[in-house]
């Protein structure tokens, strides 16, 4: 079934890059009159891997009018303001009532439901490392991302919503192309975050001295460590390189939360920032709290011990 489904997907990409050409044309030709400066801001979710940045996009994009990239508006992502117009067409306003994913991944749960797209930004981007500094920033670049992005929300009227974790590590390219883009930067206590990492990494079968998910500029470095401390360093180092490169934004830009502090009255204080109403009959899901006393003792000690070998802030610990 997995392999038939492979060859399924396999195809319809070859298909969707053969035709994307004539579809840049037909864009081209349907979007003229949409602006760049009739576009919304975009925002980006960043973060860590597991620190419940999936569960805050899919309530944000179920609860409020944001525009989003689907799972339907991902498959064309080599036209995304094509995408994004078909899946207008095909969903209109409706919510997504989606709260389901697989480590990000939610291909599985509806065409509606939002997805990461790095499909997208791998048309300019490496997929072998996720850091991009400001030396391989090219004016091409920025110029057809830009085009892409603000011509869909200039269409849909509506600011759009991202959420790829790569974009952390990106942030001196966003902040090229986008600079007046609003940045949402959620943290959790590190233990809660390591634990995560490690059953993932158990799930997923990634082998001792393999990468998984976001790589920060120093990744090589941090492959002989053992996986505890392979994911504590993990961890740190994409959120010191985030920090780092969030001193681009000027502060009323950023907005930096826990995943503790979750909660519908914060989802309402967030789309106020962003000036974004709430969707009609979009609703929120049930966020859940870390609890210490989940992790057993000697866990703990363990998830401990790798942690304190990395100077994290003390406000990231509940």
């Amino acid at each position: 079934m997995k392999s038939s489904l492979r060859a399924f997907y396999s195809i319809k990409s070859r298909f969707n890059l053969l035709t994307s050409p004539f579809i840049s044309m037909w864009e081209n030709a349907y979007f003229k009159d949409d602006k760049e400066d009739s576009a919304q801001t975009p925002v980006f979710i960043i973060g860590a891997p597991r620190t419940g940045s999936t569960i805050l996009y899919q309530a944000l994009t179920n609860a409020y009018q944001f525009a989003y990239i689907d799972n339907t508006a991902c498959t064309w992502h080599r036209n995304l303001r094509f995408g994004l117009w078909l899946s207008q067409k095909k969903y209109g306003d409706n919510p997504h009532n989606n709260f389901k994913a697989e480590h990000g991944n939610t291909r599985k749960f509806g065409g509606h439901a939002p997805s990461e797209c790095g499909g997208f930004w791998y048309r300019w981007l490496p997929k072998d490392r996720h850091f991009v500094d400001h030396h391989e920033i090219t004016q091409k670049m920025v110029s057809e991302i830009r085009t892409e992005v603000l011509g869909a929300s200039a269409y849909l009227r509506q600011p759009l919503l991202f959420k790829n974790l790569n974009a952390g590590q990106r942030l001196r390219l966003i902040h090229k192309a986008f600079p007046d883009a609003k940045i949402i930067f959620i943290r959790r206590d590190p233990r809660f975050v390591v634990r995560s990492i490690l059953k993932a990494r158990e799930r997923t079968g990634v082998k001792p001295g393999d990468w998984w998910s976001i790589m920060p500029p120093n990744m090589s470095d941090l492959l002989s460590l053992s996986e505890y401390e392979m994911s504590a360093a993990q961890v740190y180092y994409v959120e010191k390189q985030i920090q780092q490169d969030l001193e681009l934004f000027p502060d009323n830009q950023v907005w930096q939360l826990h995943n503790q502090e979750l909660s519908e009255s914060l989802m309402d204080e967030l789309a106020g920032w962003m000036s974004v109403e709430r969707r009609k009959d979009g609703e929120l899901p049930t966020f859940m709290k870390d609890d210490l006393s989940t992790i057993p003792p000697t866990e703990k000690d363990s998830l401990e011990d790798a942690i304190n070998r990395y100077p994290f802030d003390k406000d990231a610990f509940i």
